[in-house]
């Protein structure tokens, strides 16, 4: 690793992205004040100390390791591996992170969708059903105008957890994450917690927020490239509304394209990254950084959480007391936690009282 941490992060202060880098062909910068994220390798314990407490407010530095997915399985998968390997699999879509306009329908038909070569945005995948983002029940095509195409943002892994054993934790945090503590069970119980595949057209589209129980997280590019902006979380309010935990209100962010400047004037002001990740660059970001991310092509992205003692404290805060509800209400329900001798009595006791059980099952749906 060439230079210092800091070295890196002060020549990023002084070196605006270009249009026309090799890595970046294709597409332009879209916001002039933003700084491009570091690209780094070789990253040490001590180095990653100094990334997750360096900038504004301490609370760390975004950047991309290009070297940490290079032995993974998962960089030879391709769309046609996916629908061979997969294709029989029910997978529930959206129109972006934040739509009320999901469809349901097999993978197959999916990978169809965002690989015929039209504009996705005009369509839909093929065979899809709308369903009602709240009871998953078939629902009438919606009478608002979708904000994206169907993406498929957050693949419910419950049972094709095999696929996950493709991609893992990066070097740099192995022996440091906290969740690989965790008994399998639990594991098991948490699994689409906390590990993630994004698959999408090109356009599709994960509006600004900020990840879930203040965790570490990393966004690792296999197929296509994608467009991602990012914001300190030490200036949140400046680009977007934050809860009392710090977490973003659905619909609150801004559109960096677009601006709302009435909304917020002073969006200017406010700490911003961009990149756009290729095939094996790992996008890593601390706890509670608020970013956005858009394809540029069709492609697949692979994600996982981690904890560590530098934002252990937040992310206990937020399971204790802002999750409370929904991690109960998982408890509850999910098949992990009802085999003896894991199922504690309380839970057993929600399942056959039908007013408790159908009160915490709204936070909640397997």
């Amino acid at each position: 690793m060439a230079g210092t941490i800091h070295d890196s992060v002060a020549e990023s202060d002084q070196t605006k992205w270009r249009a026309g880098e090799p890595e970046f062909s294709g597409a332009s910068q879209w916001l002039p004040h933003a700084l491009p994220v570091p690209r780094l390798s070789g990253i040490t314990g001590q180095q990653l100390d100094e990334l997750l407490t360096a900038g504004p407010g301490g609370l760390g530095t975004p950047f991309i390791a290009t070297d940490a997915m290079k032995n993974w399985s998962c960089m030879q998968w391709s769309f046609d591996w996916l629908k061979e390997t997969y294709g029989h699999v029910m997978v529930r879509t959206a129109a972006s992170i934040e739509s009320t306009v999901h469809m349901r329908g097999l993978l197959a038909d999916y990978i169809d969708y965002i690989r015929s070569g039209t504009d996705p945005r005009q369509s839909v995948p093929a065979n899809f059903e709308y369903i009602d983002p709240e009871s998953r029940q078939p629902a009438s095509p919606p009478v608002i105008e979708a904000e994206g195409p169907q993406y498929l943002v957050a693949w419910d892994l419950e049972d094709i957890e095999d696929i996950t054993h493709h991609f893992h934790q990066p070097y740099f945090m192995e022996g440091r994450n906290l969740l690989d503590c965790l008994d399998p069970v639990t594991k098991r119980g948490l699994l689409n917690k906390h590990t993630w595949i994004f698959v999408g057209p090109r356009h599709s589209l994960s509006q600004l927020h900020n990840d879930h129980d203040h965790v570490h997280s990393y966004l690792g590019q296999v197929i296509g490239r994608k467009k991602v902006i990012l914001f300190s979380p030490a200036q949140a309010e400046l680009v977007a509304a934050v809860d009392a935990f710090g977490f973003t209100e659905d619909g609150s962010g801004i559109d960096p394209r677009n601006p709302d400047l009435s909304r917020y004037p002073n969006f200017y002001e406010a700490l911003a990254f961009e990149c756009t990740l290729t095939p094996g660059d790992l996008l890593f970001l601390p706890a509670a950084w608020l970013h956005c991310a858009f394809g540029l092509t069709a492609g697949i992205s692979v994600s996982k959480d981690s904890v560590d003692q530098f934002n252990f404290g937040r992310w206990f805060q937020s399971m204790a007391v802002a999750n409370l509800p929904k991690l109960a209400s998982r408890i509850v329900q999910h098949r992990a936690f009802r085999a003896e001798p894991f199922a504690p009595a309380w839970a057993r006791q929600v399942r056959e009282h039908p007013a408790a059980f159908a009160a915490l099952a709204r936070f909640y749906r397997p």
